[in-house]
């Protein structure tokens, strides 16, 4: 969002080391706590949104520790995005201050200090905070947190249902929300089977350990496997033995998925 005359940009990645010092400075220029609510599997707080802070490699690299912006939640029920770009813009200047669709942009000094170069901050406003958190887990791997959405999307397909990174799930016809379908934890249930939880859906990798076991795992990735495909992203084949083998949990999911 950031570009100087040269058309280069004015913001850098930040390393995750610099990530908690960095929000608190923002925490202190806006008032709004971004820390304080945390994860209950990875520890960090609900509000950095995608790879914030959480991108920790032993590998050292600082690709694979640092993140290209800081992602905050906000809820638009508590703030107004208008009322809070202005007292930015006041204080920082248009030059720094950005707006596009339900975010906005500040290049902020990394901790608080100019001479460490500058970060983008976005500011993601949302009336649900709650489904937007569970929206934007980030990727691992090989995988990105589009790619989740991707997978999500070609389940419900082949569900008779509509997924919404920004909704949730939908009646594929009129578009209307179905019942709790904003809440993570039924989102699992339609989309993978009654067995499952918010943890089975948290990632790629997740989701396909609990799909692949079942019978019609081809069906429901085929739509996924097609767009991953034109990005060269192969997704596995499904483990037909261990699906079938009597007392497995994959032949367990088979018999709930049938009766219920």
């Amino acid at each position: 969002m950031f570009k100087g005359a040269d058309k280069q940009p004015l913001t850098q990645r930040i390393a995750t080391a610099d990530v908690e010092s960095t929000v608190d400075y923002i925490e202190k220029i806006t008032g709004l706590d971004f820390t304080k609510e945390k994860d209950l599997d990875d520890k960090k707080p609900v509000k950095w949104l995608g790879t914030t802070g959480r991108k920790e490699d032993p590998d050292g690299t600082f690709e694979r520790n640092s993140s290209g912006d800081l992602d905050l939640s906000v809820d638009a029920n508590e703030v107004d995005k208008r009322a809070f770009a202005d007292k930015l813009i006041s204080q920082f200047g248009k030059e720094n201050i950005k707006l596009s669709g339900d975010n906005v942009h500040w290049k902020v000094p990394i901790n608080g200090d100019s001479g460490n170069g500058f970060v983008q901050a976005d500011f993601m406003f949302s009336a649900n905070p709650k489904f937007q958190q569970g929206s934007m887990i980030s990727g691992g791997g090989e995988y990105r947190g589009e790619h989740r959405h991707i997978i999500l999307s070609s389940i419900a397909r082949a569900k008779n249902m509509k997924y919404s990174p920004k909704h949730g799930i939908l009646n594929p016809q009129t578009d209307e929300l179905l019942p709790n379908g904003n809440d993570w934890n039924q989102i699992a249930k339609e989309l993978l089977g009654q067995t499952a939880t918010v943890k089975d859906i948290r990632s790629v990798d997740a989701i396909l350990t609990y799909i692949k076991k079942l019978p019609n795992y081809e069906e429901l990735v085929a739509g996924a496997r097609e767009t991953l495909g034109r990005q060269g992203i192969e997704l596995p084949k499904a483990n037909q033995i261990e699906s079938y083998q009597p007392g497995s949990i994959g032949w367990m999911r088979q018999l709930i998925e049938i009766v219920k």
